[in-house]
């Protein structure tokens, strides 16, 4: 056994239960973990807290920066949120036996730090989005200050691979995850159809099908004001012109949402061009409720829709495409319920959040104990 893994098997003899610490997004504005757990409870919030429970984490979010000592609070007052986790996690590390960066504006700055740090500490990386110029070009650099980087996309894994030259022993292709006890089909009148998400979405495009089906109702469940500048989508729709009748757009909290998603025949899910899988947390729930998904096609979503079987896919920006494939499920409501029963079986099989958080926790272990070298 080499010396860099000595100290991780030595813990793990001691004491089986691994303390780790996981970076997560920090959103200010996020409920109390007891009120969610309370919402969790009465079936009206998906199970956010089973990955802090299954690896017996501490998450490192705004609760977590609020706790740190006077003089670092201070000091994180003159920093992005971000980094202020960071530097945070670089200064509790000695007390966790490993860290976890849940999204790349976490992990590769932690890992700059991290590797010029000795001991080396166990660092693992959970991303989506890697192929980005600027966060390549890091990654390159930082490599090797983690012992895995996971992914959720074979576009990103196949990049991490071949264009950032990351050994595949050290890399863990995952598919997102979705709680499908949450989000399950629900008896009820299908009445409408919706479309849900903001990052990268085409909704102007939507919006012009629509013009021409003024007998099918739409919702379109997203917010656009991030930090008082709007979405990129948003000035896209008031660019298309006066909504269609029928056509209505908010945000929804999770039960309303699921409700959403039970009232829609089908989901629709149009997308800017792009090379990762943006739009696959929506597709997923959708699929999870027992609904078909109509989605653009761009190159970053190739894992989930089957063309024909769960799903229709359309070509990016195309307006009459999208209105001809609406028509289409919407006129032949027993094939959106066919492709919708494929979707459901589609995420019981490959997406259950279970099945992640499980997946990831035994690779923490066999990392730490040296069955797995990173």
């Amino acid at each position: 056994m080499d010396a860099k893994n000595s100290g991780t098997v030595d813990i793990l003899e001691k004491d089986c239960t691994l303390k780790t610490l996981t970076l997560v997004q920090a959103h200010l504005d996020s409920l109390p973990e007891d009120r969610i757990r309370e919402l969790e409870a009465a079936d009206l919030y998906p199970r956010v807290t089973l990955y802090k429970d299954a690896l017996e984490t501490e998450l490192l979010d705004a609760d977590y920066l609020a706790a740190a000592p006077r003089w670092r609070r201070v000091l994180y007052r003159f920093l992005p949120t971000y980094l202020a986790q960071v530097s945070e996690a670089f200064f509790v590390k000695n007390d966790y036996d490993a860290l976890i960066s849940w999204a790349e504006n976490l992990g590769i700055p932690l890992a700059f730090l991290l590797k010029f740090t000795w001991p080396r500490k166990p660092h693992f990386g959970i991303f989506s989005w890697i192929s980005r110029p600027k966060k390549a070009v890091l990654l390159r650099c930082v490599q090797s200050a983690f012992d895995r980087i996971i992914l959720m996309s074979t576009r990103q894994w196949e990049f991490a691979r071949s264009e950032l030259n990351i050994p595949e022993e050290r890399l863990l292709l995952l598919r997102w995850p979705v709680d499908e006890k949450f989000w399950r089909p629900m008896p009820g009148d299908t009445d409408m159809i919706s479309s849900v998400g903001r990052e990268m979405r085409d909704y102007g495009s939507l919006v012009k099908a629509l013009h021409g089906l003024p007998h099918i109702r739409c919702h379109i469940a997203a917010g656009g004001l991030v930090t008082g500048r709007k979405d990129a989508w948003i000035q896209a729709v008031e660019e298309s012109g006066p909504l269609p009748q029928g056509v209505t757009i908010g945000k929804k909290k999770y039960s309303e949402l699921r409700e959403l998603y039970a009232r829609s025949r089908f989901v629709v899910i149009p997308l800017l061009e792009t090379e990762t899988d943006n739009g696959t947390t929506s597709i997923l729930e959708a699929m999870a409720m027992g609904k078909a998904v109509i989605c653009s096609q761009v190159a970053g979503q190739t894992d989930v829709i089957e063309h024909g079987v769960n799903g229709l896919f359309v070509p990016v920006g195309d307006v009459t495409a999208l209105r001809d494939a609406i028509s289409y499920l919407w006129a032949h409501p027993e094939i959106a319920e066919e492709m919708g029963r494929h979707g459901r079986e589609f995420v019981v099989a490959h997406h259950s959040l279970d099945r992640f958080v499980e997946r990831i926790k035994d690779d923490v272990s066999k990392v730490l104990s040296g069955q797995v070298r990173g």
